[in-house]
């Protein structure tokens, strides 16, 4: 399982626009339930996301496509 990360660590990770983009973005991932969020309720806010079993089920597919797209696409 993939360890927990912040919003701060998902954008350092990979570019995903500007903060409201990727705030929907994340809780778009939770509505499906392929990321699990957890509030801890302090201040300054303080939230961590971890993938689900759904979310850790298509990392598999995930990374085919990435292979594909370096592959045949030369990514």
């Amino acid at each position: 399982m993939s360890p927990p990360r912040s919003p701060h660590a998902i954008v350092q990770l990979r570019s995903l626009g500007t903060a409201p983009s990727y705030g929907k973005q994340l809780r778009e991932l939770v509505a499906d339930d392929f990321l699990a969020r957890t509030d801890f309720g302090e201040v300054p806010p303080r939230v961590e996301y971890t993938l689900t079993p759904q979310g850790e089920s298509f990392v598999p597919i995930l990374l085919a496509m990435k292979q594909w797209g370096e592959k045949e696409l030369g990514l």
